[in-house]
C-alpha cells in the first residue's frame, strides 16, 4: 500500500501560508475529523428542528405521517387495500402450491393470533366479573347476617338411631377352638420323648427315593482318574525332594 502523507517539505510550505493560531472559520467542524457520534451530538439541536418543521409542515397539509393510515392517490387506505387483498386471495401465474399456502398461513396468522388475544381478554374479562360478583354477593351476605337480630334456635329432635346389625357367625364354632391351650405350662418343663406325628409334613413324602450323592459310572472313572494323576505327581514330588537331600548330604560329606 503506498503512503499516502504528504512530504515533510510540502507539509511545512501549506503550513506557513496557511498561518499559525488562526481563528476557526465556519467550516471548522465540516473539515475536522471528529468521530461520527459526536458530530450527531453536536448537530442535534438542528437535527431536532428540521423534523419539528418537517411535521408541522405535514400537519398543515393534513397528511398523516404514519404508513398505516398513508392514504393512497384514489382515497383509499393501505389498510383497506390489504383487507381487501387478503379476500380476493388467489393463487398467482406460475405460482407453486406450496408457496401459496405459505403465502396464505402468513396473511392468516395475525387474524389467528388477533382472534387468540381477543379471546384470552374476553376470558379474563368475564372471569374477572364472576370473581368481583362473588366478592360483592359474600359482603350482602355477610352484612345482612349482621342486621338480622339473634334468635334462638330451636332444639332438633334427636332421631331414632338404627339397630346395630345382627353378626351371623356369632354362633359359629372358630376353627382353632379345638387347638385350644388351656392346659398350664410350667417353667423348665423337659419333654420326656420326642414328638409324635400322626401325619406326616406336606411335602415330607416326597424326598423318598431321591438319588441323591448317588454318581454315575462315568463320574466314578472321572474321579479314579484324576485320583491316579493326583498319586503320580505327588510322587514325583516326592523323588525329587529326596533327590535334592541326597545331593545336599553328600555336598556336606566333601566338605
Amino acid at each position: 500500500m503506498p503512503h499516502k502523507k504528504a512530504k515533510r517539505t510540502v507539509r511545512e510550505k501549506l503550513r506557513n501560508e496557511k498561518g499559525e493560531d488562526l481563528a476557526p472559520g465556519k467550516a471548522s467542524l465540516q473539515n475536522e475529523s471528529i468521530p461520527k457520534s459526536a458530530l450527531r451530538v453536536f448537530n442535534s439541536m438542528a437535527t431536532r428542528e428540521e423534523y419539528r418543521q418537517k411535521k408541522r409542515k405535514n400537519e398543515d397539509d393534513g397528511e398523516r405521517s404514519s404508513k398505516r393510515h398513508k392514504a393512497g392517490p384514489d382515497g383509499s387506505s393501505e389498510k383497506q387495500k390489504k383487507n381487501d387483498k387478503k379476500v380476493a386471495l388467489k393463487i398467482q401465474p406460475g405460482e407453486s402450491i406450496q408457496h401459496f399456502n405459505r403465502r396464505v398461513e402468513d396473511d392468516l396468522r395475525p387474524l389467528v393470533k388477533a382472534a387468540a388475544q381477543s379471546a384470552r381478554a374476553l376470558e379474563r374479562n368475564v372471569q374477572k366479573a364472576e370473581r368481583e360478583a362473588r366478592i360483592e354477593a359474600q359482603k350482602a351476605k355477610k352484612e345482612k347476617a349482621k342486621a338480622k337480630p339473634d334468635v334462638p334456635s330451636k332444639p332438633t329432635p334427636k332421631e331414632d338411631s338404627p339397630p346395630p346389625p345382627v353378626n351371623k357367625f356369632a354362633n359359629r364354632p372358630k376353627e382353632f377352638a379345638a387347638a385350644s391351650s388351656a392346659a398350664p405350662k410350667r417353667l423348665n418343663d423337659i419333654a420326656q420323648a420326642p414328638p409324635e406325628f400322626k401325619q406326616l409334613p406336606r411335602g415330607a413324602g416326597s424326598a423318598i427315593g431321591k438319588r441323591d450323592g448317588v454318581l454315575s459310572m462315568s463320574q466314578k472313572v472321572m474321579m479314579e482318574q484324576e485320583r491316579e494323576k493326583a498319586i503320580i505327581r505327588y510322587r514325583e514330588l516326592k523323588a525329587k525332594r529326596k533327590q535334592a537331600g541326597d545331593l545336599g548330604d553328600k555336598l556336606k560329606d566333601d566338605s
